[in-house]
């Protein structure tokens, strides 16, 4: 398995991670069916996981710890703490200091560490911009975590181009580097192209972590035959997106524009073109869609990009692994890159 080290951190993992979100057993997966899950992702030479204290409210910490404890192989944890956001309204409460204060985050890692069942988090996470908008502060924490044992690398997720800046300036002054930014990024959603996020990355040399590498399953191309519809949970998630609110999507479309038109995920038509692109390199290659889609994200040579993929059974995780050990061609990029331009 090639291993990537995030950003200048030190800290190298795998090529592809596994994203946990749904690691909650009682909801749509048996805890029997993660603990398959988690052994099948360590025999294919995964063992880069994601999670966060928001997760089923710590439920995906508790049980990727179960797994480790259980499996005993060595493994390497992302977690997130979650400040008061406008990101997210649901803050999780605080116990020893007010959650406003960003000593909740010694608090927050505390937990993580006690439902993972370990003495230190390999890469810890912020989870989206602080509500106060004290970033500089934050990352002062962090640092405190990193020096104390409890923490070997930090990154941010939902960042902005000057989010990230600040944030690895202040940690600079610790002589700790920011080492990942966590962005939704996917073939369908390429803002961070073009608003900054890469640029920043690239001239910092920080690695990027893309979630929703598949778009919510929309790349996978099961949605593609008729009668099949996204499910309405990720109809506004993709609603959302698709109205800019935080400014993440540098066009000219006005908000009415956007209220009044469909998401690229959600227009067939739009998309059609697309697929048909892919079914080429698919073909050529002996993959699937999904395949296609990842591979295209792990070939990325202008900056250093990890997805991290949901997984929720074996056959997944045998879908995933799919992605790695090949390469689209320059071509077949190009032919890619032009269906989706086109798309818009």
């Amino acid at each position: 398995m090639e291993q990537k080290e995030l950003g200048k951190s030190g800290v190298m993992v795998p090529a592809m991670g596994v994203g946990t979100m749904l690691w909650t057993p009682g909801s749509s997966i048996t805890e029997e069916t993660i603990m398959e899950t988690y052994a099948a992702c360590l025999d294919n030479g995964l063992n880069f996981f994601d999670t966060a204290e928001i997760y089923g409210n710590g439920s995906s910490e508790l049980v990727l710890g179960k797994c480790m404890k259980k499996d005993r192989r060595p493994a390497l944890i992302t977690t997130k703490f979650a400040p008061p956001s406008s990101m997210n309204p649901l803050t999780q409460k605080r116990k020893t200091v007010s959650k406003d204060s960003p000593e909740a985050l010694l608090e927050a890692l505390d937990g993580s560490l006690a439902r993972l069942q370990v003495e230190h988090i390999d890469l810890y996470q912020m989870h989206m911009p602080p509500k106060s908008g004290n970033i500089s502060a934050y990352m002062d924490v962090m640092a405190k975590a990193v020096k104390s044992g409890k923490v070997r690398a930090v990154g941010v997720c939902n960042f902005n181009e000057a989010q990230i800046r600040e944030a690895h300036a202040a940690l600079a002054k610790h002589g700790i580097p920011l080492a990942t930014v966590m962005v939704g990024y996917n073939l369908l959603r390429r803002w961070p192209e073009t608003n900054g996020t890469f640029e920043a990355c690239k001239e910092l040399g920080v690695s990027t972590i893309p979630y929703a590498p598949l778009a919510e399953g929309v790349l996978t191309g099961k949605y593609r035959a008729k009668g099949k519809h996204v499910p309405l949970g990720y109809k506004v998630a993709l609603y959302f997106g698709h109205l800019n609110i935080t400014k993440d999507c540098q066009d000219s479309k006005s908000l009415l524009q956007r209220i009044f038109s469909k998401p690229l995920e959600l227009d067939d038509k739009r998309l059609e073109p697309l697929f048909q692109a892919m079914d080429e390199v698919a073909v050529a290659h002996g993959k699937t869609l999904a395949q296609v889609a990842i591979n295209w994200l792990l070939t990325n040579e202008d900056i250093c990009v990890i997805p991290i993929p949901g997984m929720k059974s074996i056959k997944q995780v045998g879908d995933n692994v799919g992605a790695l050990d090949w390469c689209i061609t320059s071509e077949e990029r190009a032919l890619i890159n032009k269906a989706e331009r086109e798309s818009h």
